[in-house]
């Protein structure tokens, strides 16, 4: 990326993100955490998403709010979810996310584990408890939002790219 085009990511990615900060605030169903579309950020450009790729991980996205609840299940379970301090459960919840989504739904729109973890780490840094549905909800639909935050960053960081080349 030529640094006129970094520069002109730069302000294009600030500016929607304090646009979409903005109006997030205004949503009362989002829950007032406008921090997870900044963590919705770090792992689309971290993963090299675009935004073609935003699809596939808003379905991933609510996969990771899915498996979050099935964690928060699994917790429930007597002895099994308290010994070592949830040890048990993240194990087998998280052996069965990366199984099933690494070999068997690697060619779906559910393949993009970083995102699923995202969701996941969100439902318990949100502090979201089992079948808490307003809050899960809030959860889900935050991380929609800032998926969409993500492809309208990732568009100016291909305009500013195309109009501002690498100079040889």
């Amino acid at each position: 990326m030529s640094k006129k085009a970094a520069v002109f990511f730069a302000v294009w990615t600030s500016f929607w993100c304090s646009v979409f900060n903005y109006v997030y605030m205004m949503i009362p169903a989002l829950k007032g955490h406008p921090w997870i579309m900044f963590i919705c950020l770090a792992v689309f450009f971290g993963m090299g998403s675009t935004v073609k790729d935003v699809p596939v991980l808003m379905a991933s996205a609510m996969c990771g709010v899915f498996w979050g609840q099935v964690d928060l299940f699994l917790m429930t379970l007597g002895a099994f979810g308290m010994l070592w301090g949830g040890f048990f459960p993240i194990f087998v919840g998280t052996v069965i996310t990366m199984i099933l989504h690494i070999n068997y739904l690697c060619n779906t729109p559910v393949r993009a584990v970083p995102i699923i973890f995202a969701g996941v780490a969100l439902t318990f840094a949100c502090q979201i408890g089992f079948l808490d549905v307003e809050n899960i909800l809030g959860l889900a639909l935050s991380m929609l939002f800032g998926l969409v935050l993500c492809g309208v960053c990732a568009w100016g960081q291909a305009l500013g790219i195309n109009k501002y080349p690498i100079e040889v």
